[in-house]
């Protein structure tokens, strides 16, 4: 067997993978994340639509530990850095790198390096989007079952002011019926029988 050895091609694994991680910085790890975003998403979304509030409780119980507690700092951080990347590898996307139609090598990497950076703009943009997504469903979420809950207690108060103001018109009402009946005056009985009584000794 022919061994070639040419510094062109001695290189070109180094290069490919110097190219791979210089087009898509840390693409890898992009599809981590999405493993968790995607499926809270989802769930919100599913609670919101079809399920009731206590459903809906369930799932702000899961998003309230990164929403609500000290992991949310830790959270904005982690945005900020894959803002970062996906703005690099936007970058990389819309560079001009050939067409990769001559048959060059350097050029068919270039074109590969395009290609990658387009795919981590995708990747990083879902995570960012997801992550900005959750929270927001979060606090709509929260903020509905507040308006609901006071809905009920304006309701329940209104409820019993009414049958409190039936119950004051009612007594005022008997009261007003009382004093419009007369009151029976009693007969006099007394003088009569004293009349009687001087008839009687008249006649006698």
């Amino acid at each position: 067997w022919l061994k070639i050895e040419h510094p062109a091609y001695s290189s070109l694994p180094r290069l490919a993978s110097t190219v791979c991680a210089m087009a898509a910085p840390m693409l890898e790890l992009a599809y981590v994340p999405l493993i968790i975003w995607l499926p809270l998403l989802f769930m919100q979304c599913m609670a919101a639509t079809y399920g009731g509030r206590g459903m809906q409780n369930m799932v702000r119980s899961i998003t309230g530990l990164l929403v609500d507690t000290a992991v949310n700092a830790v959270l904005k951080i982690v945005w900020i850095v894959m803002l970062v990347l996906c703005l690099d590898c936007a970058r990389n996307a819309f560079m001009n790198r050939g067409n990769g139609n001559s048959g060059d090598n350097s050029s068919s990497l270039a074109v590969f390096e395009q290609y990658a950076a387009r795919e981590g703009v995708l990747v990083w943009g879902m995570n960012l989007v997801c992550m900005m997504a959750i929270p927001t469903v979060h606090s709509l979420n929260g903020e509905a079952i507040k308006l609901e809950r006071d809905r009920d207690i304006m309701k329940r108060q209104a409820e019993q002011q009414g049958a409190f103001a039936k119950q004051l018109l009612g007594e005022s009402s008997d009261k007003k019926v009382d004093k419009a009946v007369p009151k029976e005056t009693p007969m006099p009985e007394k003088k009569e029988d004293e009349a009687e009584g001087e008839v009687r000794k008249r006649a006698d």
